[in-house]
């Protein structure tokens, strides 16, 4: 009885240190709603009448384009990959997951530099042949095709791992009752696949809503850039906030739409029978393979061979003293960021375990709730929290010396907590899904042997989810790794990441410098994507 009554109160423990844990994660965003109703300056006021309705309607077109043409490619690609066979299948599987590795903001100064009046196609057309080419880029149009690009292998990737356990009966009984490929296509496969698309480009709109350095180099104005100038340019915190909370409303509606239109119309099956894949015919294998090619070109391999013709350029005035210390410090925050954030999404996940019913939907979705939010909304909630902190931590900096006022706010820390929220859901999803394909036989075999729970989570749970910690550990390196929103509100004056030179390079319109950084970045990604295709390929079979 005695011990019953203590592992309660252990669970209680464990149930409020999991809350409190969480309440602090959400507290940016609670801080942003909590204010966005407050009392306007003439300032802010004019601010907003302003651009709101710009950047209401820019982020609309935007993020409709982007799911859109994401959309379509991601489920062109997929969709062959799935159901035929043809040549370069097993390159392009990997090959096209690849822009994953390239930062959004690189793409735009990439595109932007090769279609401009000094580009090298533009002046050798207007040298070689009097051909006068303009091509702009820098405006919604330009901002829509980068963001196409980088993110349709979200899309792609969601949808293909739906398409590997699609239902092989239904299709079979589509096709003995004559119905032809197109038929199956948009009758049977797209409508069943609705969840799986809207999954992916509802991650598109995330992604787009939150981006920064694309619409700030093309002068687009849109949420993400108005916080920046808002805060940055006007020094207007109000202004920053309302603009934030708006924005954080936006995405809530989003998030909404996307519930009702995810129904469980998915047609899966756990039978290992595969479906069998169709040969394509010479001239559709050569379209086939053109396509595939042409998306991986621009997205990938001539983004690739113009960084290489920038780092030529720009070999010579680098400072490799400078490029080092960055370095070094976008790998130690980065590296100490992940290990925090899988250590807290061990923790959440362990309680969430013993969690029941509203108890566990509230912690799941607590836990969810940042990698939803746009950097930016989360920077300036961390900003006016950490300020706050400092503030009423002035008498205990006097005690031990330090003379800074704002001693948080200027450091890296902020930066770790603001990474945290941004990507918990990352390690807790990765995590629980591991857990939740354990055999079960094993944990009660522990618990029946005298074990406690916390005990059997190391001893048992830990050693069957090394592979999930590992893929988690990886997704999370690489998100912050290309991190700009946050690293470009909150990094401190002394403390530079890789990602915010890139930027300030680009500002400063010297875009053959932004090259070693940006390799530097791809190189990391590209060998930790390499890993994190081999686990998951080792753990299918």
């Amino acid at each position: 009885m005695l011990k019953l009554k203590n592992r309660i109160k252990m669970l209680d423990f464990w149930n409020l240190a999991s809350y409190f844990t969480l309440l602090l994660i959400i507290a940016p965003i609670f801080y942003i709603l909590l204010n966005i109703f407050n009392s306007s300056s003439e300032q802010t006021s004019s601010l907003l009448d302003s651009s709101l309705n710009e950047y209401l309607i820019n982020s609309s077109i935007i993020v409709f384009f982007t799911a859109l043409f994401t959309t379509i490619i991601g489920v062109f690609l997929a969709y062959f990959e799935s159901f035929y066979e043809f040549r370069f299948k097993k390159f392009f599987k990997f090959a096209l997951v690849l822009p994953f590795a390239v930062p959004n903001y690189l793409f735009a100064y990439i595109y932007a530099d090769f279609f401009s009046y000094s580009g090298w196609l533009v002046a050798w057309l207007r040298s070689e042949f009097g051909i006068k080419v303009h091509f702009d880029m820098m405006n919604i149009y330009g901002v829509i095709f980068i963001f196409t690009i980088s993110f349709f292998p979200y899309v792609y990737i969601i949808l293909r791992g739906f398409l590997a356990k699609f239902s092989v009966n239904l299709i079979e009984s589509a096709k003995s009752l004559g119905k032809s490929d197109t038929y199956i296509f948009f009758k049977v496969i797209l409508p069943l696949s609705r969840a799986a698309i809207v999954a992916g480009a509802s991650l598109c709109v995330m992604e787009s809503l939150n981006a920064f350095g694309t619409p700030n180099y093309y002068g687009v104005h849109v949420f993400s850039t108005g916080i920046y100038k808002a805060w940055v340019g006007y020094s207007d915190i109000n202004a920053a906030i309302k603009l934030a909370g708006i924005l954080l409303l936006i995405v809530f509606f989003f998030l909404f739409v996307e519930r009702i239109f995810r129904k469980p119309t998915m047609m899966t099956t756990s039978k290992t029978r595969r479906q069998k894949l169709q040969k394509l015919s010479k001239k559709s294998e050569i379209i086939v393979i053109g396509a595939f090619f042409a998306v991986f070109f621009i997205s990938f391999l001539f983004p690739m061979i113009n960084l290489l013709v920038w780092i030529n350029r720009s070999f010579e005035s680098t400072n490799w003293a400078h490029v080092f210390d960055i370095s070094q410090n976008t790998l130690l925050l980065t590296i100490f960021s992940t290990i925090f954030i899988i250590v807290i999404s061990l923790f959440l996940t362990l309680v969430s375990r013993f969690q029941k019913g509203k108890a566990k939907l509230l912690s799941n979705s607590l836990a969810n709730i940042g990698y939803s939010v746009p950097g930016s909304v989360i920077a300036i909630g961390m900003l006016m929290i950490f300020i706050w902190c400092d503030k009423h931590l002035a008498s205990v900096y006097g005690f031990l010396g330090i003379e800074k006022s704002l001693f948080l706010t200027l450091s890296p820390v902020i930066l770790i907590f603001a990474y945290v929220i941004r990507f918990l859901s990352l390690g807790y999803n990765g995590i629980e899904a591991g857990l939740k394909a354990c055999n079960k036989s094993c944990y009660e075999a522990s618990l029946s042997l005298g074990y406690g729970r916390l005990a059997t989570f190391f001893k048992v749970d830990f050693a069957m989810i090394k592979t999930s910690i590992y893929s988690a550990f990886i997704l999370i390196f690489i998100e912050i790794i290309k991190e700009l929103p946050l690293s470009s509100l909150l990094s401190p004056p002394n403390f530079r990441t890789l990602a915010f030179e890139i930027d300030r390079y680009a500002s400063d319109e010297q875009l053959a410098m932004t090259a070693v950084p940006s390799l530097i970045i791809i190189v990391f990604c590209f060998v930790l994507l390499s890993l994190f295709y081999k686990i998951q390929k080792k753990d299918k079979i």
